[in-house]
C-alpha cells in the first residue's frame, strides 16, 4: 500500500486529531512560566503534537516552549514544513463553539481550523504515511511547530538560534497553488491624549479590536453629555445617520451613553474584505464630536482612515507589478489612563520604502497631536516562478488537482520569510472563501484530505533518494 492510500484511510484519525487540537484554546496569554513563554494553552498544544509524534515513532524536540519539531529520515539536507499552533482570539457570533471542533456539513469548525492547525495535521499525517509506507528518502523531513506566529514571531527567532534552518521547504499557511511573493510588513503603535475636559461632549473611553492583524468587528465608546437635553439631541443626531450596526444604550450614570459599532472581521492582510468597526464608530461620532483631547484621535481616524484600506489618507498609498497595492488595518484602539493607544498593521509592496512611509505617517499624526511610540518592520519575500522549489511544488499541485493557476502574491506574512528558501503552499484553494481570523472559521474535510495528499507528494518529491 503506497503512502497516498494510507492518507485516504486515515481520514477519521485526522478528523479526531484536528478536533482535539482545536479544543486546546491556544491563544497567547495567561501566566508565563518556564516552558510556556506564550502561556499555558499554547504550551499544551505544542505538547500535544509532540506527544502524537513520539507515539508514531518520530523524533520529537521541544525548544523551551517557543517551538518544537518532529523529524523523520536521514541525510545531510533537511526539508522543512513550518506550521504554527497559536491562534487569534475567537471573537463573537459563532454558529458553533469556537473551540469545539464541531463537524457539520462536511466541515470542521473552530478557531485555528484552517489557520493553522488543520494544515499542521495534514502535514503530520502526510509524514506518517510516508514513514509507514517504507519509502526511501535521501533527506530529513522536519515539521517545525511555531507558537507565536500571530503576534511577534519570537518562536522562530528562538528556534533558529538553536537549530539550523532547513535547506528548503514550505509553510501551509496561505493559499494554493502557492505564494511566491509576500509583501513587507510594518507594525505601528500610535498614542495621543485620552482625556477631554470642559464644555461639550466628553469622550470618556473608547475600545475596539483584539489584534492589529485582525479587522475589528466591534468597537464601543462611552460619552458624557453636559446635560439631559444635549444627550437627547446627541442621540437624535446619531440615529438620524441610519448607520447599520450601530447600537445606543443609556447608562445608569447621569447623561452617559454607550455607542457600539459592529463591523465584519477579516484577516489584517486583506482588510478590504471586512468592515472596520473602529472606523465606523469614528465616522458615526462626527455630528456630536467635541473639541481637543481624545476627539483629535477620532478626527484622525475619520480623516486618515475613513473606510479606506489603501493608505491614501496617510499619503502612503502605493503599488507595484509584483506584489500589488499597499493595505492598512487599524486593528486595535484602547483608552489607557490619560492616553489613547492605536495598533496598526501595514502590508507594503516590494518597492515601498518603510523609512519614508514612517516619516509621512509621523507628519500626519503630528497634526492631530499623535505620535508613533512603537514600530517594527519585516522585509518582503520573493522567489521567482522559475525557482526550482517553486517549480517542484507547482508540479505536485497541478498533478493532484489539474489546476493550472499561476503563483500569486499576498499581503499575508508567513514563515516562508524566516525560512528564506521557501514559499507558502496552501491550504486554501483558488476561489474558496478565506475564513482565517473570522467567525465560523472552518476546514472542509475533503480539503483536509486533499491537502494531506498534496503535502505527502511534495515531501516525497523534495526528500526522495537521489
Amino acid at each position: 500500500m503506497d503512502y497516498l492510500d494510507r492518507i485516504q484511510q486515515e481520514q477519521e484519525a485526522m478528523i479526531k486529531t484536528l478536533q482535539e487540537l482545536i479544543a486546546i484554546p491556544s491563544v497567547k496569554g495567561g501566566p508565563v512560566t518556564v516552558g510556556a513563554p506564550f502561556g499555558p494553552e499554547i504550551a499544551r498544544a505544542l505538547a500535544y503534537v509532540l506527544a502524537w509524534g513520539e507515539q508514531h515513532g518520530f523524533t520529537a524536540k521541544n525548544l523551551s516552549g517557543y517551538a518544537g519539531h518532529l523529524e523523520f529520515g536521514s541525510g545531510e539536507k533537511t526539508v522543512g514544513v513550518l506550521v504554527h499552533l497559536d491562534v487569534v482570539p475567537a471573537g463573537e457570533g459563532w454558529s458553533h463553539p469556537p473551540f469545539s471542533g464541531t463537524v457539520a456539513d462536511g466541515k470542521i469548525y473552530g478557531r485555528g481550523a484552517v489557520d493553522d492547525k488543520g494544515p499542521a495535521v495534514a502535514a503530520m499525517y502526510a509524514l506518517k504515511a510516508l514513514k509507514e509506507s517504507g519509502v526511501q528518502l535521501g533527506k530529513k523531513i522536519r515539521i517545525i511547530f511555531g507558537c507565536d506566529e500571530e503576534s511577534g514571531w519570537r518562536c522562530m527567532d528562538h528556534y533558529f538560534k538553536h537549530e539550523k534552518k532547513p535547506d528548503y521547504g514550505f509553510t501551509p499557511d496561505a493559499m494554493f497553488p502557492l505564494i511566491n511573493s509576500e509583501k513587507g510588513q510594518m507594525a505601528l503603535v500610535f498614542e495621543g491624549e485620552g482625556k477631554t475636559e470642559g464644555e461639550g461632549v466628553i469622550l470618556q473611553s473608547i475600545t475596539g479590536g483584539t489584534r492589529r492583524n485582525v479587522v475589528p468587528e466591534r468597537a464601543e465608546a462611552v460619552l458624557v453629555f453636559p446635560d439631559e437635553a444635549s444627550l437627547c439631541r446627541g442621540k437624535a443626531a446619531l440615529l438620524a445617520q441610519k448607520i447599520n450596526g450601530l447600537n445606543l444604550t443609556d447608562l445608569p450614570e447621569k447623561n452617559q451613553l454607550r455607542i457600539v459599532a459592529h463591523g465584519v472581521s477579516a484577516h489584517g492582510s486583506t482588510p478590504e474584505q471586512g468592515e472596520n468597526a473602529i472606523s465606523k464608530l469614528a465616522l458615526a461620532l462626527t455630528p456630536i464630536e467635541g473639541k481637543g483631547g481624545s476627539w483629535e484621535s477620532i478626527r484622525f481616524i475619520r480623516d486618515c482612515f475613513g473606510q479606506g484600506t489603501d493608505g491614501s489618507g496617510l499619503g502612503i498609498a502605493c503599488r507595484d507589478e509584483v506584489s500589488g497595492a499597499l493595505s492598512i488595518n487599524l486593528g486595535v484602539i484602547r483608552t489607557e489612563g490619560e492616553k489613547i493607544r492605536m495598533e496598526v498593521d501595514i502590508r507594503s509592496p516590494r518597492s515601498a520604502d518603510h523609512r519614508q512611509m514612517k516619516e509621512k505617517i509621523a507628519d500626519q499624526l503630528s497634526r492631530y497631536g499623535l505620535k508613533i511610540t512603537e514600530s517594527s518592520t519585516m522585509p518582503p519575500h520573493y522567489l521567482p516562478e522559475d525557482n526550482w522549489l517553486v517549480q517542484v511544488l507547482l508540479g505536485v499541485y497541478r498533478e493532484e488537482t489539474g489546476d493550472l493557476t499561476k503563483p500569486v502574491a499576498t499581503g499575508g506574512r508567513t514563515y516562508a520569510v524566516t525560512l528564506g528558501n521557501g514559499v507558502a503552499f496552501g491550504p486554501v484553494f483558488p476561489g474558496q472563501p478565506e475564513t482565517a481570523h473570522q467567525k465560523d472559521e472552518y476546514f472542509a474535510i475533503k480539503d483536509l484530505i486533499t491537502c494531506a495528499r498534496i503535502y505527502g507528494k511534495a515531501l516525497y518529491t523534495l526528500a526522495r533518494e537521489e
